[in-house]
């Protein structure tokens, strides 16, 4: 019995790297866990698009929405490794360890990460009528009454929210957090003066803030966004090294065959490389950026500890 055992996993150890000099020789399923229409999605068809190209097999985006983003994770982490199942993954992956007592996967080991695509910053927003006309304003009237200033997102454990209670931890204040079901509502929220100041992504605003009708005290990232250079970035403006930012990158099961790895990276890439898709990205509200697989696997574990910290820090409970 000993000795079939052995002959099977010989047969298989060299099955696998002709399988992956094979690959791709169908279609690929990219899987997400956002609505249809939403950031996540067109990310991910802009990228099917170009990568299609490269690897000479379509890629069919589909859409499971649910659970932040955990059904699809768990799909993907169930599905055979060998690369025509791959996932779209988001902020939320890391931050969901931080409030899911009991996910059906482990978030690192069930995955074999694969590039980072783009970073979000988001964007802190009021309405154009506010009483607030800078950052400086709003986080003085935040300090001088403690929570008194309403804080409009997402929806509760969105990339949004979390980046808000980090914000408030750095600069050691208590903001009332209104939550909304998405950028949609939240930007109504403000509109209506519901809230005092929302923070959202720049897909959702930057329309807004262009027509007059919000207006952006600052950006989350590590520099001022190119198309609103007078919006100063929250490091210069209140609290020096600073960031929030969201993210989107690729994913395959674990224990899906290097060479396959190294081939999906290599498409992302590309893709990620071509000025249409940079400029698709950036209109976003995004700066592409990719990665290795090794490089990603750091980033995710990295966030992973950030959030589970931000969310003991603001009393958040994993439910």
């Amino acid at each position: 019995m000993r000795l079939i055992a052995t002959l099977i996993a010989a047969l298989v150890a060299l099955a696998a790297p002709a399988a992956a000099q094979d690959f791709p020789n169908r279609p690929i399923r990219v899987l997400h866990g956002f609505a249809a229409g939403g950031n996540a999605d067109i990310v991910a068809r802009i990228m099917a698009e170009e990568m299609r190209k490269t690897l000479g097999q379509s890629l069919i985006v589909e859409p499971r929405p649910g659970a932040g983003g955990n059904i699809a994770s768990q799909a993907t982490a169930r599905s055979d490794a060998d690369g025509y199942t791959i996932v779209l993954l988001t902020t939320a992956h890391a931050i969901s360890p931080a409030l899911v007592k009991s996910l059906n996967f482990d978030p690192v080991t069930d995955f074999q990460f694969l590039s980072m695509v783009t970073d979000f910053p988001f964007f802190i927003v009021v309405n154009e009528a506010s009483r607030f006309r800078t950052i400086q304003d709003l986080v003085a009237e935040a300090k001088a009454k403690p929570g008194t200033v309403t804080a409009g997102t997402a929806g509760v454990g969105t990339g949004h929210h979390m980046g808000l209670e980090l914000m408030a931890s750095a600069l050691d204040v208590k903001f009332i957090h209104v939550p909304y079901r998405g950028d949609s509502g939240a930007i109504t929220g403000v509109l209506g003066n519901s809230v005092d100041f929302i923070i959202a992504p720049g897909a959702a605003v930057l329309s807004s803030i262009e027509g007059g009708k919000l207006r952006a005290l600052a950006v989350t990232g590590p520099q001022r966004w190119p198309a609103t250079p007078s919006v100063p970035t929250l490091s210069e403006s209140v609290s020096p090294g600073l960031q929030m930012m969201a993210w989107i990158g690729f994913a395959a099961p674990k224990d899906t065959p290097r060479p396959v790895v190294d081939r999906l990276n290599t498409a992302i890439r590309q893709a990620v490389d071509t000025p249409d898709v940079r400029a698709r990205l950036a209109s976003l509200g995004g700066y592409p950026s990719t990665s290795t697989p090794e490089e990603m696997t750091r980033r995710v574990t990295e966030q992973i500890t950030l959030w589970k910290d931000v969310a003991a820090k603001a009393g958040m409970q994993a439910q």
